[in-house]
């Protein structure tokens, strides 16, 4: 199993109080280590800026599938050593929102490849 950041109930990452460390547990669903890097846009993160999907790309290219997935592809690759593809399964659009769905998969650690759905919301406010 590998290691991912804990979260509580809201999607927060934890930190320890008493020493300030980010907390990490096993990660046994890839789904959720899946949707925190995807739902984390580029920047956001103040004490690591790099990480993060950059949601911007994805808005621009919610009408080009191909180039949407590579971009999924080419951040979650970055991420996950053990990340195979990602192919996208729907986009839903509400107004200035949209939430992509996507299957993505891994290899497990027995090397077989397994399937998780994931997904990210974004949003165009403040960038039209």
């Amino acid at each position: 199993m590998s290691k991912d950041l804990a979260t509580d109930d809201s999607g927060d990452i934890i930190i320890d109080p008493e020493t300030g460390d980010l907390v990490m547990v096993e990660d046994e669903d890839q789904s959720v280590a899946t949707n925190i890097a995807l739902g984390t846009n580029e920047g956001e993160l103040s004490w690591n800026p790099s990480f993060g999907l950059n949601h911007l790309h994805v808005i621009e290219n919610l009408d080009d599938i191909p180039s949407l997935e590579a971009e999924i592809e080419d951040y979650l690759e970055s991420q996950f050593d053990n990340f195979v593809s990602a192919e996208v399964k729907d986009i839903k659009r509400n107004g200035r929102t949209a939430t992509v769905d996507l299957a993505v998969t891994y290899l497990d650690d027995s090397g077989e490849e397994t399937t998780v759905t994931a997904g990210t919301e974004v949003d165009s406010i403040g960038i039209d």
